[in-house]
C-alpha cells in the first residue's frame, strides 16, 4: 500500500519559499483549506510533478514548466524550483525529490531547465533506470487519475458509460490495470505463444510424410497469412492509437480554440474594468481627499456653536442696555437723538413709564462692537458634519480596492491560462482535424478487413487441422496432442479472465452501491449502481429502470462511488487526494460526501475552499475521522503559506 509521509514544495507556484505538509500516519482525513488562487490545485500538481514529471492544466493539458516556476522568485532573478515527496510502499521507506533548474541566467521557456530526480529508498540512492522501474511499480501514470483528481477529471467518467467512446475506453483499461487484469492478459498472451509454436511444430512434422505433407505446408501457408495479418492488424491499430491520440489533441485544440478566445475575450474586459475601477478609486479618492480637507470643521462644531450662541446671547444683551440708555437719555434731554425731534411731556412720561427701574444707560463701548462682529465671524463658519460622508467614501474606497485585488487576481489567472496555450499549436491542430477524421476511418476500415481475413485464414486452419487429425501417420499424434493441450489450457485460462472480470465487476459494484446509497439524499429512490462491461456505473431506481437523464450533481456522486469502490478493491491502494469536489453537488450531497470519506481510501487528502464547506461543518460531520487541518494563507498574489491549524 501506497501511503505518503509528508511533502516539501520551494519556489513551485505560488510556494516562494520553502513550505512543508507532514500527513498523519493514521486512517482518516487530512483537509487543506485555500481560496481560489492561493495553490490548492497547485498542491495536487506538486504530487504529480514528483512522481511523473509533468504538471497539468485545464483539459488535462501539460503545463509549461517555465511558468511553473514562482513569480515573486522569477521577478528577483531567482528561478526554478523543487518538490521533495516521502512516502511509504509495502512498509518500506522513500524519499522522492524532484529538481527543475536553469541552464541560463534568464530562461524564458521549457528548453532553459534542467530537471534532474532523486529516489532514495531506506536512505539509499537508487540508479536512474531502478529509480524508474521502481517508481512504474509502486505508482504507475495510467492508474494515477484514480488517486491524484478533481472536479474536471471526474466528468470523464460518464464517458464509461457509451461503448464507442475513446476516452471511456482508456479508462476502461486504466481500470483494468488497477485491479490487476494485465498480468492474466499476459499470461494469455504466453500461453497464446506457446500454442502456436506448439502448432508450427505440428506443421513442420507433418511435412515428413508422405500423406500429410500437403496438408502440412498448407497449415504452415494458412497460419503465415493469418500471422501476417495480423501483424498488419496490429500496425493499424497501433497507427489507430496514434491517429486517437492526435484526433484527441485536435479536439482539445478546437476546445482549447474556443476557449482562448474566450479568455482573451474575459481578458480584455477584466482589463477594461481595472481600467474603470482605477479611475473610480482616484475619483473616490481626491472625494475622500476634499472631505477629510473640511473634517476638522465636524471636531469644531460643538465649540462653534456654543461660541455662536454665546455671541448672540451677549449682543442681544448688548443691545438692550444700548436701547435703554437712548431711552434715558432721550427722556431726561427731552430730545430723540434717532429722529432729531423734541419730545412733549406726553411722550417722556411714556417713555419713562416703559423703563426699568434697574436699567442701566447703554453706552456705545469697543466690547459692544467686538461682540457683534465676532457673532458676524462666528456666523460665517461653516459648521456641517460630514462624518457620514467620509465614512460612506472610505467604505466605497475599501470595496473598491477589494474589487480590484480579484480583478488582478483573475488577470493574473488569466495570463497564466494564455501563456500555457500555444496560437501556433492550436492553428496546427484545428486545421488537421477533418484529416486525421477520414483517415481515422480509412483505418478502422482496414483493421475490420483484416479481422475478416484473420477469421478466414482461422477457419482454413480449422478445417485443416481437422484433416490432418484424420491422417493417419502416427508420428503426429504426441506434436498435435501438445498443440491441442496447449490451445484447450489458453480457452479454459481466457474464459477464467472472463470470470475474474466479471467477479471484480460484481465487487465494484456492490462496494460502489454502498457507497453511492451513504452518498445520495435519494436513498428511497434508487436502489444502487448497476455496472457495464466498461465498468461504467448506472442509476437503478427501486422499480429497476436505469435512470437515463442524469444531472451532473449525480454524476459526481457515481463517480465519487466508483473512486471509492477501486480503492476498495484494488491490489494496489493508496491515498485518494481530491481538489475541490463539491462545485456541482448541494450541500446535502456535499455532507454525505465528506461523510463518505474515510470509507472511499485509508489516506484521503481534501483540496477545499471555505464557500464549498466550511471549518466547523467540516469538523462536525468527519468527527474524529478529520486528522489534521491545513490553510493556505496569502502573503501577495504571487506568494502563499501554508499554516497548521
Amino acid at each position: 500500500m501506497l501511503k505518503l509521509r509528508s511533502i516539501e514544495m520551494e519556489g513551485f507556484g505560488p510556494f516562494a519559499e520553502r513550505e512543508v505538509i507532514e500527513f498523519p500516519n493514521d486512517h482518516g482525513v487530512t483537509v487543506i483549506y485555500g481560496e481560489n488562487m492561493r495553490g490548492k490545485t497547485t498542491l495536487l500538481n506538486a504530487i504529480r510533478y514528483a512522481f511523473f514529471g509533468n504538471v497539468l492544466g485545464r483539459a488535462s493539458q501539460r503545463r509549461k514548466l517555465h511558468h511553473i516556476t514562482n513569480r515573486q522568485r522569477a521577478a528577483n532573478g531567482e528561478f526554478g524550483f523543487s518538490v521533495t515527496l516521502n512516502f511509504e510502499y509495502d512498509g518500506v521507506n522513500y524519499e522522492l525529490t524532484r529538481l527543475c533548474e536553469p541552464t541560463c541566467v534568464v530562461p524564458s521557456n521549457d528548453e532553459h531547465y534542467r530537471q534532474e530526480r532523486i529516489l532514495r529508498r531506506e536512505g539509499s540512492v537508487l540508479g536512474p533506470q531502478q529509480a524508474e522501474r521502481e517508481l512504474q511499480h509502486i505508482f504507475p501514470r495510467e492508474i494515477s487519475r484514480f488517486f491524484l483528481f478533481d472536479g474536471e477529471l471526474l466528468q470523464e467518467y460518464e464517458e464509461l458509460l457509451a461503448n464507442e467512446s475513446e476516452i471511456g475506453y482508456r479508462i476502461s483499461e486504466a481500470i483494468e490495470q488497477i485491479l490487476g487484469v494485465p498480468i492474466l492478459k499476459r499470461g494469455r498472451m504466453h500461453l497464446r505463444a506457446l500454442a502456436e509454436d506448439a502448432d508450427r511444430r505440428a506443421d513442420k512434422e507433418a511435412q515428413k510424410h508422405t500423406e500429410t505433407q500437403e496438408i502440412g505446408k498448407a497449415l504452415e501457408q494458412a497460419r503465415n497469412q493469418r500471422n501476417a495479418h495480423r501483424d498488419e492488424r496490429a500496425r493499424l491499430e497501433e497507427k489507430l492509437e496514434s491517429l486517437t491520440e492526435q484526433k484527441r489533441e485536435a479536439d482539445t485544440a478546437l476546445s482549447r480554440s474556443k476557449r482562448y478566445e474566450s479568455l482573451l475575450y474575459e481578458r480584455d474586459d477584466i482589463e477594461k474594468q481595472l481600467s474603470a475601477a482605477k479611475r473610480e478609486i482616484e475619483e473616490v479618492e481626491s472625494e475622500l481627499k476634499r472631505a477629510m480637507a473640511e473634517a476638522w470643521r465636524t471636531v469644531l462644531r460643538k465649540p462653534v456653536r456654543q461660541a455662536r450662541e454665546a455671541a448672540r446671547k451677549e449682543t442681544s444683551r448688548q443691545m438692550e442696555e444700548f436701547l435703554a440708555g437712548l431711552r434715558k437719555e432721550s427722556v431726561d434731554a427731552r430730545h430723540c437723538k434717532v429722529c432729531e425731534q423734541e419730545i412733549g411731556p406726553d411722550h417722556a412720561r411714556h417713555l419713562k413709564s416703559m423703563m426699568d427701574a434697574k436699567e442701566a444707560p447703554g453706552a456705545y463701548g469697543s466690547d459692544r462692537i467686538s461682540s457683534m462682529a465676532r457673532l458676524e465671524r462666528l456666523s460665517h463658519f461653516y459648521d456641517e458634519n460630514n462624518v457620514e460622508q467620509v465614512r460612506g467614501l472610505w467604505k466605497r474606497l475599501q470595496q473598491l480596492k477589494k474589487e480590484e485585488i480579484r480583478l488582478r487576481d483573475r488577470h493574473a489567472e488569466l495570463q497564466l491560462e494564455l501563456s500555457d496555450s500555444d496560437p501556433d499549436w492550436i492553428r496546427k491542430n484545428r486545421a488537421s482535424y477533418s484529416e486525421l477524421t477520414e483517415e481515422i476511418f480509412a483505418v478502422k476500415q482496414g483493421i475490420e478487413a483484416e479481422t475478416q481475413k484473420i477469421q478466414q485464414r482461422e477457419e482454413a486452419i480449422d478445417r485443416l487441422s481437422e484433416r490432418l487429425d484424420h491422417a493417419s501417420a502416427p508420428d503426429l499424434a504426441g506434436t498435435r496432442v501438445r498443440a491441442k493441450m496447449l490451445h484447450d489450457a489458453g480457452d479454459l485460462f481466457n474464459a477464467a479472465i472472463d470470470e475474474y472480470k466479471s467477479l471484480l465487476r460484481g465487487r465494484v459494484e456492490s462496494t460502489a452501491t454502498r457507497l453511492f446509497r451513504s452518498m445520495t439524499t435519494e436513498k428511497a429512490d434508487y436502489k444502487g449502481l448497476r455496472i457495464n462491461e466498461n465498468y461504467g456505473l448506472a442509476i437503478e431506481h427501486q422499480d429497476g429502470q436505469t435512470e437515463e437523464a442524469r444531472s451532473a450533481g449525480a454524476e459526481h456522486v457515481v463517480a465519487l462511488a466508483l473512486m471509492g469502490a477501486l480503492q476498495n478493491n484494488a491490489p494496489l491502494r493508496g491515498p485518494i487526494v481530491m481538489d475541490s469536489p463539491f462545485g456541482r453537488l448541494d450541500s446535502g450531497h456535499t455532507d454525505n460526501v465528506i461523510r463518505a470519506l474515510p470509507e472511499m481510501a485509508e489516506q484521503t487528502v481534501l483540496l477545499v475552499y471555505e464557500e464549498e464547506v466550511g471549518k466547523s461543518r467540516i469538523r462536525e460531520i468527519l468527527g474524529a475521522n478529520l486528522l489534521k487541518e491545513f490553510e493556505l494563507e496569502r502573503v501577495t498574489s504571487r506568494h502563499t503559506k501554508i499554516r497548521d491549524l
